[in-house]
């Protein structure tokens, strides 16, 4: 069968405006795929650094955790000198100030319960970000109270939290208490 020439030419016109109308239409599809992306893309970044900062105050709240339940057991292995109303072990006594908490660390530890604070004390600005500790004892009660203060100024923040942070307020802190009956 022979091909009529009219009828290739104007299949080949309607072929190449079909093409030439659907060139505009695709690069207008991209673009909006792009901005679709890229949305996503920062969604997902944003929930990575909320991520990230949650995983380090997760971390620091273990170590706190850690760290409180050390010196409990520190004062448990010396329960007399542990509950003594002048025990070497207590931190702070009467203070309630609680932007400072610790006091100074001993030089040279005398005896065991100097030694043990000493080593937490240590332990705590080493493993914690601005890391303090506060120990008191209830004498009638025989009760210990172990304080483990941190700094919570990781990761993205507000403004409200920023703020606190850089004055150095008690809302820029975290607290673990724990509480040790001997």
């Amino acid at each position: 069968m022979a091909r009529s020439p009219l009828l290739s030419t104007s299949t080949r016109q309607g072929t190449a405006r079909q093409l030439h109308g659907q060139a505009g239409f695709s690069l207008i599809e991209v673009l909006v795929t792009m901005v679709i992306l890229m949305f996503g893309l920062l969604g997902i970044a944003g929930l990575l650094v909320h991520g990230v900062s949650n995983a380090s105050s997760s971390e620091a709240m273990a170590k706190a955790s850690q760290l409180a339940a050390d010196m409990a057991d520190r004062i448990r292995a010396n329960p007399v000198v542990g509950v003594s109303a002048t025990s070497e072990y207590l931190l702070n006594q009467g203070n309630s100030n609680p932007v400072y908490w610790t006091d100074a660390v001993p030089s040279s530890p005398t005896s065991i319960a100097l030694v043990d604070k000493k080593a937490w004390m240590e332990a705590l600005a080493a493993q914690l970000p601005q890391g303090a500790g506060q120990i008191t004892v209830d004498n009638p009660l025989r009760k210990v109270v172990i304080r483990v203060r941190w700094s919570n100024c990781l990761g993205t923040l507000n403004d409200a939290d920023r703020t606190a942070c850089t004055d150095n307020a008690a809302t820029a802190f975290k607290t673990v208490t724990f509480d040790l009956r001997l």
